[in-house]
């Protein structure tokens, strides 16, 4: 899958706001997750969409 301009920007954002993180990119069917860590821990999640579009992360719901 190849970034739209829009995408590769927000992938340049995760850098900045996240200086010295490690990126981890997870190509999927039409889609790729970019995972940011820090530590040994996920600090963010973005989904790339073949689309086009940028989807940042959903909250969990609570279990019943």
């Amino acid at each position: 899958m190849e970034l739209t301009v829009d995408q590769a920007r927000e992938i340049a954002r995760l850098r900045r706001r996240h200086r010295g993180a490690q990126l981890v990119a997870h190509e999927r069917d039409a889609d790729v997750i970019v995972e940011v860590r820090r530590g040994g821990h996920t600090v963010e999640v973005r989904r790339f969409a073949g689309d086009g579009s940028v989807q940042g992360e959903q909250p969990l719901a609570l279990a019943a």
